[in-house]
């Protein structure tokens, strides 16, 4: 693009022989006659580069170059003032008022021109420089990246603008020197980050590390630094540069993403999978140093009568109250060296799931240390638990099994810990036995229980119930879940939790899998020949089901058979399931999905899943845990997930169900972050099959169905 230069000259001759010979150079020449009208041209025409005369008839050019200089569109611009004066006081004066350079008169335009080629040229490296300062300041401030300079012979140090503001320190308020910084390190870090920069200075060790500073406005922070080292020809360290940054964030997400791993969202403690790369890990270890560890299996007994009688909540409560005893008893015990995390918490003791906790015991001289912690632990949970004016006693009974005697692999250390466990309960609860090879009541009573199981489904005791899915701005059932229940002759109503591991543990699980999908879609159907509404079902398929080689075509079958829509069937699957092996569970939901299936993540957030494979799933949904649901008005941490739970279903254009919705303020929540369908207490408890087509028929609005469900179904 053609350079444009504004000559501001009353000499009307000059101003000629100027726009002559700059045209000739390849120069485009406004001009201005006076002051004001050149001011007017440099705000219209946006030049170049100015000629400016210092004698003008209306002022003095000094001061329009201070002007210029004023505005924000001429800070940078290159002014050259003309003048007939050559003394030094006259080009003093010109550099004051802002010129950046001067020519004298008179004119040499060949000189001329080539000085302004120069001006021009390192003009436009100038802004090119600022703007790359600017984008290098940018891209600091969203990186929460600092940098800086520290030469060691003067222990002097330039330091960005993130630097500071990382530290939250103005540039007047910190010293030269490196160490000036080390008054806002944590107390804790302090020694060792004032070890490794004299390192660097004396040795010229490069480092990079972390440790936490205290900013004066932001808190507790962490920073990653790392520095580099140049030396001199005589090898002494002359220069130092590093950067800075903050990594709160990052850590505070890998802090929140172990704790979704690895621990329990109700009470805190080590969950199923970290409690078997614990248990794991103390069994190699007793192996490699011949020493001894024991294994506590904890169960409450007759926990469900306290959910069933008081309510889930009341439940959650007592489970953690329990959790923060055991965790109490083996803290303040002296039997075995302690295992924590970085934060803190005791690795040691484990919830499982339900009403089942884990203890692992390590280093134990003898079998009477986990005698000792059991008789503690036992006592500790029998204390009663007051929870509003309701005072609740619970009991426990443990099973003990010592590693490696009687399991060299968790399996089998868990297994024998829970047939000692039954031992306990078939014996009355409330105690604690260990492990024996006679034990085979435990292992009776689970084949007897998996022969009744294998003769429910002929004999009909099985039955589904229902738990609509709600839309709550609209009071429509948009679908339900599906739920076995099982009425044995003898025992009466069985829950899933207690037949469920059976038939998963002898493979039952995927023929009573397959009797759950076919006959909700034979009742689907069923309602459809009928002329009854019909809503989609979900099943929640089990990992064995998923897995089976006959899942698909036995789908496409009983589909087929029934000549029933795939809108009307709903696979619900588990992180877990899905990342058993994330290629097969691919090429399964896709398959499932080429049918016109709709896919279901269940339980989402107290899995494990991967962002990076979960978008590769061909998912339809997520669900909401209820554990996330259950606390999101009282606590802030369950809300933030929720929220990001739906905010990530939403980006990867997924639906989004919450599961456990019991209360008004809940449902508000979840409506306000874009949560459209909910099923839960407050709109409806899991329900028979007559009562869940009574409801479809009725057509009842969801205030209808608060006042209705408020009696127990």
């Amino acid at each position: 693009m053609t350079p444009k230069i504004l000559i501001i000259d009353d000499d009307a001759v000059l101003r000629a022989i100027a726009m002559a010979k700059l045209a000739e150079e390849g120069f485009v020449v406004i001009e201005a006659e006076d002051s004001a009208t050149g001011i007017q041209l440099v705000l219209d025409e946006s030049p170049d580069l100015v000629l400016l005369d210092v004698v003008l008839p209306d002022t003095d050019g000094y001061q329009i170059c201070q002007y210029l200089r004023s505005l924000p569109s001429a800070q940078h611009l290159p002014i050259i003032m003309l003048t007939g004066l050559d003394d030094t006081a006259s080009i003093v004066q010109a550099y004051d008022h802002g010129a950046t350079d001067f020519f004298s008169k008179p004119i040499n335009w060949k000189l001329l021109s080539y000085r302004i080629r120069y001006i021009l040229r390192a003009s436009r490296t100038v802004e090119q420089l600022a703007h790359s300062e600017t984008a290098l300041a940018n891209a600091q401030r969203l990186a929460h990246l600092g940098s800086w300079e520290w030469w060691p012979a003067t222990n002097t140090t330039h330091r960005s603008d993130e630097y500071y503001r990382i530290y939250g320190m103005h540039r007047d308020s910190l010293a030269s020197s490196m160490f000036a910084v080390l008054p806002q390190v944590h107390a804790e870090d302090q020694e060792r980050v004032k070890t490794v920069l004299e390192a660097a200075m004396t040795k010229g060790q490069a480092y990079q590390h972390e440790f936490r500073i205290l900013a004066p406005q932001t808190g507790l922070r962490v920073v990653h630094e790392q520095a580099r080292i140049f030396r001199a020809e005589d090898g002494k360290v002359s220069y130092i540069e590093g950067i800075t940054q903050d990594i709160t964030e990052l850590v505070d997400a890998q802090q929140r993403i172990r704790n979704l791993a690895y621990y329990d969202n109700l009470t805190g403690l080590a969950n199923r999978q970290l409690f078997r790369e614990l248990l794991l890990h103390e069994l190699q270890r007793a192996q490699r140093q011949d020493k001894q560890c024991a294994l506590l299996f904890i169960d409450l007994d007759r926990f469900k009568r306290i959910n069933d009688t008081l309510g889930h909540d009341v439940g959650d409560m007592v489970l953690q109250i329990i959790g923060n005893r055991i965790n109490t008893c083996i803290r303040s015990g002296d039997i075995a060296a302690l295992h924590q995390s970085s934060s803190g918490k005791n690795e040691q003791v484990a919830r499982l799931g339900g009403d089942e906790f884990t203890v692992v015991l390590t280093d134990i001289g003898q079998p009477e240390d986990a005698a000792q912690a059991a008789r503690r632990i036992l006592d500790s949970i029998a204390l009663p638990i007051q929870i509003g004016t309701q005072e609740v006693i619970v009991s426990a009974s443990i099973g003990i099994a010592l590693g490696p005697r009687d399991g060299y692999d968790v399996e089998s250390l868990l297994k024998n810990a829970d047939l000692a466990m039954y031992s306990v309960k078939d014996k009355g609860r409330n105690n604690f036995h260990f492990f024996d090879h006679t034990m085979n009541e435990t292992v009776l009573n689970k084949f007897a229980l998996e022969n009744d199981l294998r003769k429910a489904i002929e004999q009909n005791q099985l039955e589904l119930y229902f738990q609509p899915k709600i839309n709550p701005m609209t009071g429509v059932i948009v679908g339900a879940e599906v739920l076995l229940r099982w009425k044995h002759p003898h025992r009466g109503m069985i829950s899933p939790v207690v037949f469920i591991p059976v038939a998963e543990e002898s493979g039952f699980i995927i023929e009573l899998g397959v009797w759950v999908l076919n006959r909700a879609c034979e009742i689907n159907r069923d309602w459809q020949n009928r002329g009854m509404p019909s809503v989609p079902l979900a099943i929640n398929l089990s990992a064995a089901n998923f897995r089976h080689p006959d899942l698909l075509p036995g789908i496409r079958k009983t589909l087929a058979d029934l000549q029933l829509h795939p809108d009307f069937l709903v696979i619900e699957l588990t992180e877990g399931v899905l990342m058993n092996d994330v290629e097969e569970s691919i090429a399964t939901l896709q398959a499932l999905k080429d049918m016109g299936i709709y896919l279901s993540v269940d339980d989402f957030g107290t899995g494990y899943s991967s962002l990076n494979y979960l978008k590769r799933f061909p998912l339809d949904e997520l669900k909401i845990d209820r554990s996330f649901v259950k606390d999101i008005i009282t606590d802030t941490n369950d809300a933030a997930i929720t929220a990001a739970i739906i905010g990530l279903a939403q980006n990867l254009k997924l639906s989004v169900v919450a599961e456990g919705v019991e209360t008004t303020e809940q449902a508000d929540f979840l409506l306000r972050r874009g949560c459209n369908t909910m099923q839960g207490f407050l709109f409806a408890k899991p329900m028979p099959q007559k009562e869940f087509e009574d409801l479809l028929l009725a057509g009842m609005d969801m205030g209808d169905m608060q006042a209705i469900f408020m009696v127990e179904c």
